[in-house]
């Protein structure tokens, strides 16, 4: 982890968008991602499985297609570690990663 890397013109090329419309879609996925790691700061200690396991699988959907690479990734490994049902503890750590890459969008985001 460290800084945030995004090449715009790199993503629009290779999903054939025009900026404007990727500047869209990564506000609103700002705002979606920060109600998302909302719900799972309440779900994760209450270790509901089934509703992080879809939050997860919702949050790697959009941030794939969006080529937010780090936080996809980490998202992806937490999906998959709530799916194998790994103890609590990897969980926790893993959601601090995934928590810790979507603040570093967050304050690319901002910056805009």
């Amino acid at each position: 982890m460290g800084e945030f890397q995004y090449d715009v013109n790199k993503v629009c090329e290779e999903l054939h968008v025009r900026a404007e419309i990727l500047e869209k879609l990564l506000k609103s996925f700002t705002g979606t991602l920060a109600q998302k790691i909302a719900e799972l700061d309440e779900l994760v200690p209450q270790r509901n499985i089934d509703k992080i396991r879809a939050i997860m699988h919702e949050v790697k959907g959009t941030a794939g297609n969006l080529r937010l690479n780090e936080v996809y990734c980490t998202a992806d490994t937490m999906h998959l570690a709530v799916k194998a049902e790994e103890p609590q503890e990897k969980i926790i750590e893993l959601f601090d990663a995934f928590k810790k890459e979507s603040e570093l969008f967050f304050n690319h985001m901002e910056q805009k």
